[in-house]
């Protein structure tokens, strides 16, 4: 049990719903601080605002009867200094319930004071300089909480109306209650609510792992469901789809290369038993033991070829090819290569002609490289080509920027629906498919990784039974 829960504590669904009430509750935190604090900035604004007020109409009333008490004389309405002040200030009092406590100084001889002043006096700060101010007094026995009170000096009247802050400390305690009862509540809804979104925003992610996990050697034609939607699960599916097309791709390849490899291998290294067999059965003249070791150097060197080209392919896949890259003069370059190349058009009496539409131009390659692919075309273009026809290797611009390798020759041509497939490892034409002229289908790839390598292309055009052209483009230096 507890590793089960432990590997649910690692799992998406597990930190998204822990973030989710995470952020939810300190939402709710945050929103509870800011609501106490607002609304204490607020009860607090307005008892100021009250007080003031009071103070202000309280010392009005006063001050404008221009009263002197120094020469006060009690008669039978105003038996008293305090019954006087109450009659002039009972209209500023009498409908507010915000003056628990007045009081009313005149010359520093308090003349008014509310009933619960009787035995006490509200003191001034001794730093109080201006004649309007709020400050804050404490006294437990007047009241347990904070008093706010609101001072006016006018005229020799010094008027002070204070309040217990008894109602803003109530009420803020009042929220604090309803928030310590709502944030555990809070709290469930938040995992409630995340645990919810989290399974309901991967419930498509267990789909994908489902189907991925359906998804073997067998069946990768089969795709991922989901590809149609746009956010972030569209894409990964898209993706993984990808993904499975690119695996499907190089298990293709590699049976192809079973198959393909397999025969190519087998005829050779048959071959080779065989004669050897038949030249170890029987004596044989130094003649006929000349045949057999030539067969069997031709057979090794079919097999050579194989292997390197392989070879070659494979350090091209994992990057192991490094160049060196050298400045060459592309019409020398390519010179030199023509005039090696006649040996390869012997057998069916075919040259190698090159036709020069460029003037010093240049280009960036690593010479033994570059060799390699530009006669892998002209070997191709001898075996797919008729006798007694010439094959063209032509240097052409394509733009300011680009010069074309190209390589023509006469034959039967290739079909336009091969065309798309002729650079495809271990691909062969039907007519491929001999032991004179035919491969395991690696010349061509080759080729284009070189070009690759170089940053350049390369592209094919064919008429079926006319001719056939292959160019290679890579960026020019004039």
């Amino acid at each position: 049990m507890g590793l089960k829960f432990q590997s649910f504590t690692k799992t998406t669904r597990f930190k998204t719903t822990l973030w989710y009430s995470s952020i939810f509750l300190l939402l709710e935190i945050i929103f509870g601080v800011f609501s106490y604090y607002y609304l204490y900035q607020s009860l607090s604004e307005r008892l100021d605002s009250s007080l003031s007020r009071q103070a202000a109409a309280i010392s009005n009333y006063v001050s404008d009867e221009k009263l002197d008490f120094d020469t006060f004389t009690p008669d039978s309405r105003f038996p008293t200094e305090e019954d006087l002040v109450w009659d002039i200030i009972y209209d500023a009092v009498a409908f507010n319930s915000r003056n628990t406590f007045i009081q009313i100084s005149f010359k520093n001889k308090i003349i008014f004071k509310s009933g619960n002043l009787v035995k006490f006096k509200i003191e001034v700060p001794d730093t109080v300089k201006s004649k309007t101010i709020l400050f804050d007094y404490k006294n437990e026995k007047l009241s347990p909480h904070r008093i706010r009170c609101a001072y006016m000096n006018k005229r020799n009247y010094k008027t002070i109306v204070a309040y217990p802050t008894e109602t803003i400390s109530e009420t803020l305690k009042s929220l604090s209650d309803i928030y310590m009862i709502l944030t555990p509540l809070f709290f469930i809804i938040a995992i409630l609510g995340g645990a919810l979104i989290s399974a309901k925003s991967l419930s498509r992610i267990d789909s994908i792992i489902r189907r991925t996990e359906e998804i073997s050697a067998t069946n990768l034609n089969d795709k991922i469901e989901g590809e149609e939607y746009e956010d972030e699960y569209g894409r990964l599916v898209r993706k993984m789809n990808d993904m499975v097309d690119r695996i499907r791709t190089s298990i293709e390849y590699m049976n192809q290369f079973s198959i393909a490899a397999s025969h190519e291998l087998k005829t050779p290294l048959t071959i080779l038993r065989g004669e050897i067999e038949v030249g170890l059965k029987s004596p044989k003249t130094a003649e006929q033991y000349k045949e057999i070791l030539l067969s069997n150097y031709e057979e090794v060197l079919r097999l050579t070829n194989i292997i390197e080209k392989l070879f070659f392919i494979s350090k091209i896949d994992h990057s192991l090819i490094r160049l060196n890259l050298e400045k060459v003069d592309l019409v020398e370059y390519l010179c030199d290569l023509v005039q090696a190349a006649h040996v390869f058009g012997k057998e069916k009496n075919i040259n190698t002609v090159f036709e020069n539409e460029v003037d010093n131009v240049y280009v960036k390659i690593d010479p033994e490289t570059m060799k390699l692919a530009i006669n892998n075309l002209i070997e191709n273009a001898v075996k797919y080509g008729e006798a007694n026809q010439n094959i063209v290797v032509k240097a052409a611009m394509k733009d300011e920027n680009t010069v074309g390798i190209s390589v023509i020759n006469r034959g039967e041509g290739i079909a336009e629906d091969q065309l798309v497939k002729i650079f495809d490892r271990f691909y062969r034409m039907e007519s491929s498919r001999n032991r004179n002229t035919g491969g395991i289908g690696l010349g061509l790839s080759l080729v284009k990784g070189i070009v690759k390598l170089h940053y350049g292309d390369i592209i094919v055009k064919s008429i079926p039974g006319q001719s056939t052209e292959f160019t290679i483009y890579l960026p020019a230096i004039v």
